[in-house]
């Protein structure tokens, strides 16, 4: 059980530095730096760059060794966590058959080992689509999807088949299974938004351009970057609600609805001071970026800890 509990740790630990590679991948224009999937120029290990005909050239572009190898490592970590993977699929197989399994442990494994098969095929799809903003939205969103399914069977799992629901009103617990929701999609929003180079359309707080809500026909970059801005700010809303709720009808999720707050409102401060790198601080932008996406990670975890504490009671210190 040690063993098993462990693994699933570290997988989830692995899936975490993993996205944030990725993000770094994106920010530097890396996505394209191997341009053969799954090798890269023909090659499981690229370096060096000498033993490469004719070096990182892709369509005429020369790529440096550092962005080679954020995209070779990207691709190296997904490795490690499908070996991972594998390794708690062997030993979950093993506890079936001892009749060891947990309620929903099957159900959750499941599903994230569906979720990283499908997660598999979309990397390779935003290879041979050249990181088009579609296909970058879809990889993140699969990402953060599976992130959360190895988070879920590891709170299963960590329960030793032990829950205990806290007891909350209705408005209080859709209040509370709306928050990853919200997370998730502001933050697919947030992949097109940097995908599409849209971060510096709008300027500075708080319209764009002069307009609330520009007209995608207009200009699409400016209404999907305002669109951002909008789920940022009702995400940041609800988080407050989570509080006053969690005080008045559930008392005893008011801690985790205060750090989910904390960490939107983290999450907001990222965001602000990355839309204002483009025009006051850009050699911050790229470590801004990837910190945004950090944080917005670990939100997104903190949101479905909250959840996990609703449905199955108070497990370590903030994620369920």
């Amino acid at each position: 059980m040690d063993l098993y509990l462990r693994l699933i740790r570290l997988t989830l630990l692995f899936t975490f530095v993993l996205i944030i590679v990725g993000g770094a991948t994106r920010v530097y224009d890396a996505g394209m730096a191997c341009p053969d999937w799954p090798h890269c120029y023909g090659y499981y290990v690229p370096f060096p760059e000498s033993k490469i005909p004719g070096g990182y050239m892709v369509a005429g572009q020369h790529y440096t060794w550092w962005q080679v190898a954020l995209e070779w490592g990207h691709r190296a970590l997904a490795s490690l966590v499908g070996f991972g993977l594998l390794a708690i699929v062997a030993l979950a197989i093993a506890r079936i058959r001892k009749g060891l399994n947990l309620p929903q442990e099957t159900l959750a494994l499941g599903l994230t080992v569906a979720l990283l098969v499908t997660q598999i095929g979309l990397g390779g799809l935003t290879v041979l689509k050249s990181n088009i903003h579609w296909s970058v939205v879809l990889h993140l969103g699969n990402a953060m999807l599976f992130f959360g399914a190895l988070a879920w069977l590891r709170r299963v799992v960590a329960s030793g088949g032990q829950a205990a629901a806290v007891p909350a009103p209705v408005v209080t617990r859709w209040a509370f299974y709306a928050m990853p929701l919200l997370v998730w999609l502001t933050m697919l929003i947030g992949a097109f938004v940097s995908s599409s180079h849209a971060g510096g359309v709008c300027g500075g707080l708080f319209s764009c351009a002069g307009q609330w809500m520009p007209s995608p026909k207009a200009d699409l970059g400016q209404h999907i970057h305002m669109q951002h801005r909008l789920y940022a700010l009702l995400t940041f809303a609800l988080s407050v609600g989570l509080i006053i709720l969690a005080k008045r009808t559930a008392p005893a999720l008011r801690k985790v609805a205060l750090h989910v707050h904390v960490m939107v409102l983290g999450q907001v401060v990222l965001g602000i001071a990355t839309l204002y790198s483009f025009a006051s601080y850009p050699q911050f932008y790229y470590p801004l970026s990837i910190a945004h996406l950090g944080w917005g990670t670990l939100l997104w975890l903190a949101a479905l800890g909250a959840v996990f504490t609703l449905r199955y009671g108070k497990h370590g210190r903030y994620h369920g």
